[in-house]
């Protein structure tokens, strides 16, 4: 095949092909996570749905690494040179770990649709900032490419996938909390009292954060109601439509407004900011409707921390490598650079949520917020020091 044919399969392999399948094993695995808590026969069909959510998923990882060993071929070179090439690979690794680590390591494949949702998220984005295949800059056609940006490349999709966690962690335990209010405004003046309510507590449905319990509705009580539901209800209900909606668009728009600065025309730049947030805000909406089938925030709080642990050890060898590769191109490790900059105030901001998840004052909710903004960092540095403050490590035009 000619390097043009290879370009345009490498295209149709990312999209439609691996955008469609990762969609589709996120829905698919979604809908098994809402049988988990029907009759005996919805959860079969839940079984059922998590295989052919399974064979989806491998199948668009692998379509996907097709898409990048395709693309290598047509520029001969690794696709590590450019924006797109950067944000493709970053989604994959996303997946790939966080499917793993979901299926294979910590058994929660109900999990997996949050990961795949999240990755397609990130593929399609990358869309925006599509490069057809080309040559390399000079300096940047060197092994230490391969292994300073292939470490940070790994870091940025692992970091994103404890951002999902973090999200998920944080819409968790706002619902918690306010369905923890009702109770406490239920049974101020009840004859009950603090202590018994506090009995009323139901296996696996507590955060295990700060030592605060959170329990179901007393389903213990034989009234013919549905406590389960009304406590899902509840969970669900306590999470505010409005203020997530504005926070997620007000949010994303803290990065997606480079979008705007970027494109050619001011028409162009809103359609991309406004597709964005307005994705971000859907993504939200949809989580926020599974917040009472997720686990308990205790086991989201351990799945973000694990994981950004893992990913700041591989954010801080990359960076190392870089100073390194730095100072044999430019004759200095260190130079201020914005992206050098950026990434020193991505390792202290990743450094700040470790540091806190470990403080017994501020782990929990106060630990997740920190890993959520500094996710934000991290996007503000991919997306700034490329296209808006431009300097020597600027490869967004490539």
């Amino acid at each position: 095949m000619t390097p043009t044919e290879l370009a345009d399969l490498s295209r149709v392999l990312y999209s439609p092909v691996t955008l469609s399948l990762y969609l589709a094993a996120a829905f698919v695995y979604l809908y098994a996570l809402t049988t988990t808590v029907g009759r005996r026969e919805e959860r079969e069909r839940g079984m059922r749905a998590r295989k052919v959510g399974l064979v989806l998923a491998v199948a668009g990882i692998g379509t996907h690494i097709a898409h990048e060993i395709v693309r290598g071929l047509a520029q001969e070179r690794l696709p590590l040179g450019n924006m797109f090439e950067v944000t493709s690979l970053m989604a994959l690794v996303g997946v790939l770990t966080g499917f793993i680590y979901m299926q294979v390591i910590r058994k929660r494949p109900e999990l997996n649709g949050f990961v795949l949702l999240g990755g397609a998220l990130v593929l399609a984005s990358a869309l925006l900032m599509y490069s057809e295949p080309g040559p390399l800059m000079p300096i940047l056609d060197t092994w230490w490419r391969t292994f300073h940006v292939s470490l940070l490349v790994a870091a940025m999709g692992i970091f994103a996938a404890g951002f999902v966690f973090n999200s998920l962690y944080l819409l968790r335990d706002t619902g918690e909390l306010a369905v923890a209010r009702e109770r406490e405004r239920q049974l101020e003046g009840s004859t009950v009292g603090a202590a018994s309510a506090g009995d009323l507590d139901v296996a696996d449905e507590t955060s295990g954060i700060g030592g605060r319990t959170i329990d179901r509705l007393d389903a213990t009580v034989d009234d013919g109601r549905d406590h389960d539901a009304e406590y899902r209800a509840a969970l669900r209900a306590g999470v505010s439509v409005p203020r997530l909606v504005i926070g997620t668009f007000l949010g994303t728009s803290l990065v997606s407004w480079v979008f705007v600065y970027s494109a050619a025309t001011l028409a162009e730049g809103l359609t991309r900011f406004l597709t964005i947030n307005l994705v971000m805000v859907a993504a939200a909406l949809i989580a926020r409707w599974f917040v009472p089938l997720l686990p308990p925030t205790a086991t989201l709080d351990g799945i973000a921390h694990r994981t950004i642990a893992f990913a700041f050890v591989m954010w801080t060898v990359g960076t190392i490598a870089g100073a390194m590769w730095a100072e044999q191109s430019w004759g200095r490790f260190w130079g201020w650079d914005p992206k050098e900059t950026g990434a020193f105030l991505t390792w202290v901001a990743y450094a700040g949520y470790l540091h806190a998840r470990a403080t017994k004052g501020v782990k929990g909710r106060g630990a997740a917020w920190i890993g959520v903004w500094s996710f934000v960092v991290l996007m503000g540095t991919y997306l700034i020091a490329n296209y808006v403050i431009v300097g020597l490590h600027s490869y967004a035009g490539l």
